[in-house]
């Protein structure tokens, strides 16, 4: 008998040390890592940027989900690094409210105040997500309220210190099918000359740009969240619906570029791994 138990027992320690082990990696993935914050880099060089705005810095962020992992004193953090960063133009994208959340006027109300607390030099832009699809008037009335110019299947020329624009283009969500590519691209101008930056809530506005001559010079996109779980080689699990491949922080295609924000909040599952919620921070330069 004493043999036999002596057999056991290293089974036994084995099982106790992965059970172990998996409730230190479900604690990480679910009670640290949404909760760091990151700051993304890049520096984009293009010659056809007009000249005015070499130097430029823009802060793009996503898919807050607002009710995930995501609350009003996390959120202040939040605005406080963006800040941090003395952007010019801060681009949102998306998502800011979690599925079937209820947002209260008191909720609404706190997020007014702490967007109004985003400062751009030159203009804050956003997106309606599919998310924010179905409680759209009041994803309207808190970014709105907040300073932001929401790019609702529009289009908006920005100048600064020179004739040239940067124009910028926002469609509604694809997943939603409140999207309106020939809508978003009517102009009383020719704007066919213009330095186009589009932003969408899913980057699968790429695919659907590639039919178009008129195509855009930059793509700001979110929805993907990065896939929640992140593996090396590229190996993701949990990625959003409606992500057509898309998971990565970068493509290009057909002469476009698009960056992906993978994102702050979380959606169904509340965890992260090797995937922190990030702000992305870009500097625009024209050689």
């Amino acid at each position: 008998m004493t043999e036999e138990k002596e057999k056991k027992h290293p089974f036994r320690k084995m099982i106790l040390f992965l059970i172990l082990l998996i409730g230190l990696f479900y604690c990480y993935i679910h009670f640290i890592e949404p909760n760091l914050l990151t700051v993304k880099e890049y520096a984009i060089v293009d010659n056809q940027l007009p000249y005015s705005f070499h130097g430029l810095k823009i802060v793009h962020f996503s898919d807050v989900l607002y009710g995930s992992s995501q609350n009003e004193k996390k959120l202040e953090k939040i605005v406080a690094k963006i800040n941090e960063l003395n952007p010019d133009i801060v681009l949102y994208t998306g998502d800011l409210f979690n599925s079937g959340l209820y947002i209260n006027e008191e909720a609404q109300n706190n997020l007014i105040e702490i967007f109004k607390k985003i400062q751009a030099k030159l203009k804050k832009y956003a997106v309606i997500g599919d998310n924010d699809s179905t409680d759209k008037i009041h994803y309207i009335h808190i970014l709105e309220s907040a300073g932001f110019t929401i790019l609702n299947n529009k289009n908006d020329a920005l100048y600064y210190g020179g004739t040239e624009p940067l124009l910028f283009i926002g469609t509604n969500s694809l997943l939603e099918n409140e999207y309106n590519i020939e809508e978003a691209l009517t102009n009383t101008e020719d704007i066919s000359s213009y330095y186009k930056i589009w932003l969408s809530h899913e980057p699968s506005i790429l695919d659907q740009l590639e039919n178009y001559s008129m195509k855009p010079n930059l793509i700001f996109a979110g929805h993907t969240l990065g896939g929640l779980i992140q593996f090396p080689f590229g190996y993701t699990l949990l990625n959003q619906e409606g992500t057509n491949g898309y998971t990565k922080d970068f493509y290009e295609k057909d002469q476009m570029k698009m960056y992906i924000s993978s994102g702050l909040g979380t959606y169904r599952y509340p965890v992260r791994f090797l995937n922190e919620p990030s702000i992305s921070f870009y500097r625009l330069y024209q050689y």
